[in-house]
Formats: C-alpha cells, sequence, structure tokens
C-alpha cells in the first residue's frame, strides 16, 4: 500500500470515520446548548446574576467529570461509557423542555449536562487516540479538533435557525435527541482491544493507586494541559472584554463580530491541513513559535489604533486563529503520542481536558480583576505575559516538557509521529 493509502485507511478505516462523527454530534448538541441556554434562562425570568451563575456552574461540572472519568476509562470498555453519557447528555438536553424554568429542576438538569458533556469530551479524545493507535497524531488530531469546532459551529446555526421558527423549548427538545446519531455511530465502531496494563498490587487502597497514577502522569502531559489553559485564558479574557474595548475605540459592534467570527473560522480551516503541513514540519517548533505568535496576537491589541485600526486588527485576530487552532491539534498529538508508547490514555486524556475548563473559568475571572485594576488595554498585556511565563514554567519542570520545547523546524519527528 503506498504511503497516502496507508494514510487514508488509518484516518478513515478502523472506525476513525465513526469517531470523527461522534465527536461532531456531541459537539453539535452542545453547541444548540450553548447558544440557547441564556436565552431560555431569560425567557423564565432569572435574573442576569442566576445566568451566569448557572453558566460557570456548566464549566465547573465539565471540570469536576474530567479527572474521575479519564481514571475510569479502558479502551475495552469505552463502547459501554460512550453510550451511557451520551444518553445522559440527551435526557439533560432535552430535558429541559419539561422543567419549565422551575429554579430546582433547572440546576439539577445543568448540573448533570455538564458533567455528561465533560465526560464525553473526556473520552471522546480517548477513543479518538486509542482507535488510532497513537499513529499519524498529528493528522488524526487534525481531524478530531476539526470535528469538534464543526459541530460547535453547526449546533449554534441549527439552535438558532430552528429556535426563530419553533421556540427554544422545542429547539432544546428536539434537537437535544441528536446523540441518538452518535449513539448509532458508537454502536458500529470497532471495539477497543484492551492493552497491557501494570499488575495491580494487592492491598493497596484505591486511593494510593489513583494518587500514583495522577503522580506518574508524564511531563509532556502537563506541558498540553499547559497549552490549552494557555489559549483558553487569552480566547476568553479577549472574548469577554475586546468587544468593549473595540466599541470605546469606535468600531462598529458589526465588526468586532467580523473579528471574533474570522478568528473561530481560521482557527476551524486551519485543523484539516494540519497533518499535511505536519508531513513537512516537526510539530513541536510549530508547537513552540505558535505559543508566542499567540500571546503576541494578544499583547499588541493596546497598540492598534486609529484609521488602519479595523484593517490590522482583522490581520492580528486571523492570526490569532490560525495559531488557536494549531495549538489546539499540537497539543493534542502531543498526548496521542503516548499511546504509540503503549501508555494508558485515560487519565491523560481527563487531565489535558480540564485545562480547557480551568482557562474558561480562569480566563474571564482574572480579566475582570484585572481590568477593574489596571484597566482593559494593561488586562490583554499583562494576561499574555503572564500566561506564557506560565507555560514556560511548566514546559521546564519536566525533562519531557524541555525536549518538546523544539524552536528549530530542522529536527523533524519521523513521519508516523
Amino acid at each position: 500500500m503506498t504511503e497516502s493509502g496507508g494514510l487514508r485507511a488509518e484516518l478513515l478505516g478502523g472506525g476513525m470515520i465513526l469517531t470523527y462523527l461522534v465527536c461532531l454530534v456531541t459537539t453539535t448538541t452542545e453547541g444548540v446548548h450553548n447558544l440557547l441556554f441564556p436565552l431560555y434562562l431569560n425567557q423564565y425570568g432569572f435574573a442576569l446574576t442566576v445566568i451566569g451563575t448557572l453558566s460557570s456552574l456548566l464549566g465547573v461540572m465539565r471540570l469536576a467529570s474530567r479527572l474521575p472519568i479519564g481514571a475510569r476509562y479502558r479502551g475495552s470498555r469505552a463502547k459501554g461509557q460512550q453510550l451511557f453519557w451520551l444518553m445522559v447528555l440527551l435526557v439533560s438536553t432535552s430535558g429541559y423542555a419539561f422543567v419549565h424554568g422551575d429554579f430546582a429542576l433547572v440546576v439539577a438538569v445543568t448540573v448533570v449536562h455538564g458533567f455528561a458533556f465533560g465526560a464525553l469530551g473526556t473520552i471522546n479524545l480517548a477513543v479518538a487516540i486509542d482507535q488510532s493507535g497513537g499513529r499519524r497524531a498529528g493528522v488524526v488530531m487534525g481531524w478530531y479538533t476539526a470535528a469538534l469546532s464543526a459541530g460547535y459551529a453547526l449546533g449554534a446555526f441549527a439552535g438558532g435557525a430552528f429556535a426563530d421558527r419553533i421556540g427554544i423549548d422545542a429547539t432544546l427538545l428536539w434537537l437535544g435527541l441528536t446523540p441518538l446519531a452518535a449513539m448509532l455511530a458508537v454502536w458500529h465502531t470497532p471495539p477497543i482491544p484492551e492493552g497491557e496494563r501494570a499488575a495491580v498490587a494487592p492491598g493497596v487502597a484505591l486511593w494510593r493507586r489513583g494518587l500514583a497514577a495522577f503522580l506518574g502522569i508524564d511531563g509532556r502531559v502537563w506541558l498540553a494541559f499547559a497549552i490549552v489553559l494557555f489559549l483558553n485564558v487569552l480566547s476568553d479574557s479577549t472574548d469577554t472584554f475586546f468587544p468593549l474595548y473595540g466599541t470605546a475605540i469606535g468600531l462598529p459592534v458589526a465588526f468586532v463580530g467580523v473579528l471574533k467570527a474570522s478568528k473561530s473560522a481560521s482557527a476551524t480551516v486551519i485543523r484539516f491541513f494540519a497533518g499535511a503541513l505536519f508531513r513537512f514540519l516537526d510539530y513541536r517548533a510549530i508547537n513552540f513559535w505558535a505559543v508566542l505568535l499567540f500571546a503576541a496576537t494578544t499583547f499588541v491589541i493596546p497598540f492598534i489604533s486609529g484609521p488602519i485600526a479595523g484593517p490590522v486588527l482583522f490581520v492580528v485576530f486571523l492570526g490569532a486563529g490560525l495559531c488557536r487552532g494549531i495549538l489546539r491539534v499540537t497539543s493534542a498529538a502531543t498526548v496521542a503520542e503516548l499511546r504509540a508508547e503503549g501508555r494508558d490514555i485515560g487519565l491523560s486524556s481527563g487531565v489535558y481536558n480540564s485545562g480547557l475548563d480551568l482557562g474558561a473559568i480562569v480566563g474571564p475571572a482574572a480579566g475582570g480583576v484585572l481590568s477593574a485594576a489596571f484597566g482593559i488595554p494593561a488586562m490583554f498585556q499583562l494576561l499574555a505575559v503572564g500566561s506564557l511565563v506560565l507555560y514556560f514554567a511548566v514546559a521546564f519542570s519536566s525533562r519531557a516538557g524541555r525536549a518538546a520545547l523544539t524552536p528549530s523546524f530542522g529536527a523533524k519527528m519521523p513521519a508516523n509521529r
């Protein structure tokens, strides 16, 4: 078989295409929920503070799910875990249509929904890695992250279109059934054989085994964790406060929307081409420079003003999106490589995904505190520098992390990595 034929087989064979479909449907459901959740609460008269608190609760529950679900993950039982949590996601999305704004029931459904989506994110990444065996990590993770991003976009579009026609409650009810398609795909996905695992020492308490597994996580996983934490701290703080800054310097609200859309679009598109890029360039070097450039795109925002602010900011946001998209792929590929070395991937997936959740929680909160103390322009720069320092601190804290810091494009990894 030719190299290109083998690559297609790895990408589309062995259940990979079905795994991408599961990821797409999962985030499509969440995209519908993300769009309609605040509107649903508002139509039942919830105060803005309550809407904000319940939205934060979703992030907290996603974060709470990551490590326990990752620790429980096994390739041989992944299918059952996916089917269970997809059913929970279905019930907790469509369930909003039946609680009719009752506060206690809304809180209960929200808690379950956040935990279910976090569980699925952790399991789906581990399944994608296990199905690929850790081979072609850059290509597989490019398609995996692209499926996630496309699902969010599709869900937002479909949720808005349906809500305008049949109402918010009915849209949550009917589009909340989309996990059925993912369950069908999971059912037809080839099972993942159980890999070799270290023997469990008799008489060792469960919590001690869990602690030992956590302390034994490879340094590269913590580097990937630091990358996505860095990404979401900067992205979510910028997304929260740039509209205020942009309108304050005279940009129309419509153009602020264009800037955000351009960043999202470029972050999605680049993921489809990441695999081809990694065939010629070492992804570790791409990762190194993309981290620096992403921090720079946030740091320079306050310097851009005057009549050319619009076009320059468009270029800056486009570049930020490209960096974000490529870093999501390289960070996930860093975790995926561990599978090719025969390591368990469940707990690593939980740690990696928790970085996304933690960044989404910390970013807006840190941005608000710094903006109140120093102003929005200084906040952009302080968070850019602070996040960069955090990333390099984690990278230099382990030998594996230091080895992953490769600024030179000359030292290319093997093609099958």
